[in-house]
């Protein structure tokens, strides 16, 4: 039987790819109990868990641990250190101060035998948003299977990546083809709030010049090789008012009356429509890989705090998006903060009342952007791979932030977001991912891996 240390001729590789893409088929229950023993793992982020839920994130980065030592595999499994990544990296994308580790281990493992070259890595996280919804069809932590689907919270965000990397690793062990020396995976913790699980493991990774060429991200493209992610703020806005009983005539603001800041806050929110809809026109608001301009989004609103009185504070938190050309000096959305500050302050001059009380602003998260060439040799490496499993091979940006722009940017790292699963699923009700996708996913990264290890490309 041919084996990776066979390889003589690019036909050797395709034929190797074949195989293993035969044992994905082989291997597609135990590839779907995988991915079903992820979901099962209530992994939530616990800066977004209700009522102080215990997360457990431990016990399913255990789970992978374990998966990969069967295989034959290194594993590290470290808490982040706050206060070490605070020195480093405080005030740059991806640091959240005041996030803590304990048992919220991130992993890292390398497959067995000395690299010659720079091997690929394949990433992804392991914390989920919370499932509270009320009308899931199945529970969310169950991994109900129905008509060839898999439910569950986390099934598209991202546990169906990490799963159909595991296969993809499973199954060329099994094959028997041999697996490369040099390949690494890593899964961490607390990307669904702002990233600092993947800080630490780029810090780890320049800590430890650790000897990584390429990376894989597993977020859900549906299948696309994507080499763009937008950036996304997360902003707070508090309006000031002035309580008084709603029921009754007030005097102007001036003598004394009443201002509701619910009505204030309105107007700004209007304000933000008439910027969305300008964004909506300017070039440098698109990319030909995105499906539609950036765009600001009112995501909560809060306000009042009885039926008889006008509210004295209104809040909205917004969600911004922005692009890799708008990124500033240190690598973040900070000239798109500054605009919507200036534009909203402006807006804010035409209402007497807001203009000697002008809205108060606090940005929460910068979850930076990520791109890289569509003409980069990774890039097309895995349009290739794609290919030869007979996948349909094409580019597409993320909508949505991802960790790649740590990877790409401080590791240096070049780097392609490619996974299975629709994005609008995520965070959704009813969050399903289709078992044939999955195991695409498999091939597509078998593929990858066993190309990445032949092609020059990689060569340090």
């Amino acid at each position: 039987m041919l084996t990776f240390g066979d390889l003589s001729s690019p036909s050797d590789i395709h034929k190797l790819i074949g195989c293993v893409a035969e044992e994905v088929d082989r291997k597609r229950r135990d590839i779907v109990q995988i991915f079903k023993d992820l979901i099962r793992f209530r992994s939530i982020n616990p800066y977004l868990a209700a009522g102080g839920e215990k997360s457990e994130e431990l016990d399913c980065q255990r789970y992978i641990a374990e998966l990969l030592q069967q295989l034959g595999w290194e594993v590290e499994l470290w808490e982040p250190d706050p206060r070490s990544l605070g020195e480093k990296y405080a005030g740059t994308p991806g640091y959240v101060p005041g996030h803590v580790f304990d048992q919220r281990p991130n992993l890292l493992a390398k497959s067995p035998g000395a690299a010659s070259r720079p091997g690929i890595l394949l990433t992804g996280h392991i914390d989920v948003v919370p499932a509270t919804e009320e009308s899931w069809d199945y529970p969310p932590f169950e991994a109900v299977e129905q008509h060839g689907q898999i439910y569950g919270r986390g099934a598209v965000d991202m546990k169906g990546g990490i799963a159909a990397m595991l296969g993809a690793l499973s199954a060329i062990k099994s094959s028997g083809i041999g697996m490369p020396s040099g390949i690494w995976f890593s899964t961490v913790v607390d990307e669904e709030a702002g990233g600092m699980g993947t800080l630490a493991l780029v810090d780890h990774i320049i800590e430890q010049q650790l000897p990584i060429g390429a990376a894989i991200l597993g977020e859900p493209t549906n299948l696309a090789v994507a080499p763009l992610s937008r950036g996304i703020l997360w902003g707070e806005i508090v309006i000031k008012g002035r309580s008084g009983h709603i029921e009754v005539e007030q005097p102007h603001w001036r003598n004394g009356g009443a201002v509701d800041a619910i009505q204030k806050m309105l107007k700004v929110c209007k304000a933000i429509e008439w910027l969305n809809d300008e964004w909506s026109k300017s070039p440098g608001k698109s990319h030909p890989l995105l499906p539609r301009p950036c765009r600001i989004e009112v995501a909560q609103i809060i306000g009042g705090h009885s039926p008889t009185s006008f509210a004295d504070e209104c809040r909205i938190t917004i969600n911004v998006q922005y692009l890799p050309s708008e990124r500033d000096e240190a690598g973040s959305g900070g000239k798109v903060r500054n605009k919507i500050e200036t534009f909203i302050r402006e807006f804010a001059k035409l209402d007497s009342w807001l203009n000697e009380t002008p809205p108060v602003f606090t940005w929460l998260i910068d979850a930076d952007s990520y791109e890289i060439s569509p003409s980069h040799p990774f890039v097309k490496l895995c349009m290739e791979g794609m290919r030869l499993v007979g996948l349909h091979a094409h580019l597409q940006g993320v909508e949505t932030h991802t960790d790649a722009g740590r990877l790409g940017y401080d590791a240096g790292i070049p780097t392609v977001i490619l996974g299975p699963g629709e994005t609008r699923l995520a965070h959704q009700v009813n969050e399903r991912l289709d078992i044939t996708h999955l195991c695409n996913a498999a091939k597509a990264y078998a593929a990858i891996i066993l190309l990445s290890s032949y092609s020059h490309f990689l060569r340090g």
